[in-house]
C-alpha cells in the first residue's frame, strides 16, 4: 500500500499509532496480532510544530510505560494526518489546523525509532482502511464518506487506494447550491451549528444542543436537518451511480452519533432508486463499525 521509511526486523513485536488532530491526538498500542492494548487521548499542542511533535512522543512513551515497554519493543509505528501528505517522502504537506506544513514527520519519527517501520497517511485514508479491514474486505470497493468539521471522502478498490493526483475525495468543494454554496458549507458541523443559531435565534447553542431539540420534533432543526439529508442523498446517490460500490460507510463525528439520520438518508434514497436499475442500492450505506477508533485501526492494518 505505502511505501516502508524504515524497516526493522521482520519479527512483529508492538504496533504504535496515532491519529492526529487540531483539537486531540490520540494514540494506541497494538500488539504483533493487531489487538488494540491500550489508547489515550490528549489535546493537541498546536502553538509549534514541535511542540506538537514532543506531544506525539510523550504520549507513545506514556503507552509504552503502562505496558512496561520500550521503543525498541516497537516494529511499526503509523502516523494518520489531516490535509495534504506527501506518502512517498514522509511529508506532512499542509493542513488548515496543526503547524505541520512541509514536515518531515517521517524523517523525525525515524529519530525516536531507527529499527521500526514508519508509515503515514492521510487521517481519512486511514480510517477508510480501518472500516475496509473491519469488513473482511479484500478485493471489493468501498467509499469511505467522513462528516464532521469538514467533509471528505476515501475510496477503495481491489485493496488500493483509489489517490487520483493526490485530491481524490475532496468532496467538501461540491457545489450544491444555487449561489454556488459547497457540500462543506452546506453540511458540515460548523455550517449547521451557524444556520441553527440563525434559525432558532440563539447565537451560544451548541451542535449536540440542537440536535437534542432535532429528536424532540422541533420544527426549526427539523428544517436545518433537511438540508443534511437533501445534499447527502444527491451526493451517495452520484457514487452509487458512477462506482456501484459494494459498500458506502457513513463515519465521523456526525455520523458515528446520528445513526438515525443515516437511515433517513437511506430512505430518501430508496425512493430515487424505485423502478432503476439500481433499485436496493440503498442497503449497502452503512454505519461506521470502528467509530471513533476506526483511524488507529487503520494505522496499526497497513
Amino acid at each position: 500500500m505505502n511505501p516502508v521509511w524504515k524497516t526493522g526486523d521482520e519479527k512483529m513485536s508492538h504496533i504504535l499509532v496515532a491519529d492526529v488532530g487540531g483539537t486531540k491526538l490520540a494514540t494506541a498500542l497494538f500488539n504483533q496480532h493487531q489487538q488494540l492494548l491500550i489508547k489515550r487521548e490528549v489535546p493537541s499542542d498546536i502553538s509549534t510544530r514541535d511542540a506538537l511533535f514532543h506531544c506525539l512522543i510523550n504520549s507513545f512513551e506514556l503507552l509504552c510505560m503502562e505496558k512496561k515497554l520500550s521503543f525498541k519493543d516497537i516494529s511499526k509505528v503509523s502516523i494518520g494526518l489531516p490535509g495534504i501528505v506527501d506518502v512517498q517522502k514522509g511529508l506532512a504537506i499542509y493542513q488548515n489546523n496543526i503547524p505541520w506544513r512541509n514536515f518531515p514527520i517521517c524523517e523525525r519519527l525515524v529519530e525516536f525509532f531507527p529499527h521500526a517501520q514508519i508509515m503515514m497517511d492521510n487521517d481519512v485514508h486511514m480510517a477508510a482502511w480501518g472500516e475496509y479491514n473491519a469488513r473482511g474486505f479484500q478485493k471489493e470497493t468501498m467509499v469511505y464518506v467522513t462528516l464532521s468539521t469538514g467533509i471528505s471522502c476515501c475510496t477503495i478498490v481491489n485493496g488500493e487506494f483509489l489517490r487520483g493526483t493526490g485530491l481524490a475525495g475532496e468532496i467538501g468543494f461540491n457545489i450544491v447550491g444555487h449561489a454556488g454554496e459547497t457540500l462543506e458549507e452546506s453540511v458540515a458541523g460548523p455550517a449547521i451549528e451557524k444556520l441553527g443559531r440563525v434559525l432558532l435565534g440563539n447565537s451560544a447553542i451548541r451542535l449536540k444542543d440542537m440536535m437534542e431539540l432535532y429528536y424532540k420534533g422541533d420544527p426549526i432543526m427539523e428544517k436545518v436537518l433537511q438540508q443534511i439529508i437533501d445534499c447527502m442523498e444527491k451526493q451517495l446517490h452520484q457514487m452509487i451511480l458512477m462506482l456501484d460500490p459494494h459498500c458506502i460507510v457513513l463515519g465521523g463525528g456526525f455520523f458515528n452519533h446520528q445513526p438515525k439520520i443515516i437511515e433517513q438518508i437511506k430512505e430518501v434514497i430508496q425512493q430515487r432508486l424505485l423502478r432503476t436499475p439500481f433499485e436496493g442500492k440503498e442497503q449497502i450505506i452503512e454505519s461506521s463499525i470502528r467509530k471513533a477508533e476506526a483511524g488507529l485501526y487503520g494505522a496499526a492494518m497497513k
